[in-house]
């Protein structure tokens, strides 16, 4: 089994990445991307509003979300970047394949990855 993911659960951590980090939108959730140096560990946050549905509905687009990064660190690990993954209406239930791929494009046009 692998490790949780560290999170980021300060608020003014999460407005800093908001006003210096750079943006990526697809269509099951916002990304928001502040690279750090080398040595900073690879940090998710997430947001999930009342807007996308009722608690069972939020708790599964947050289930989805984690799993998602959770598979991606288990076979990449990259370091030095604080990610966070504002929730949309279709985080729970999209395609999940769909949902990491576009996952993986939003790192590589952010420049996580290379």
């Amino acid at each position: 089994m692998c490790a949780a993911v560290p999170t980021l659960k300060a608020s003014p951590e999460f407005q800093r990445i908001s006003r210096q980090g750079k943006k990526w939108v697809c269509p099951a959730f916002i990304m928001l991307v502040l690279p750090l140096d080398d040595t900073a560990p690879f940090r998710l946050g997430l947001t999930v509003s009342r807007k996308v549905g009722n608690a069972v509905v939020r708790n599964r687009a947050k289930r989805r979300l984690r799993e998602m990064v959770r598979l991606f660190i288990q076979a990449r690990a990259p370091k030095g970047f604080d990610v966070i993954l504002i929730s949309k209406t279709a985080a729970a239930s999209i395609d999940f394949d769909k949902m990491s791929q576009d996952f993986i494009k939003g790192l590589t046009h952010l420049k996580v990855l290379s």
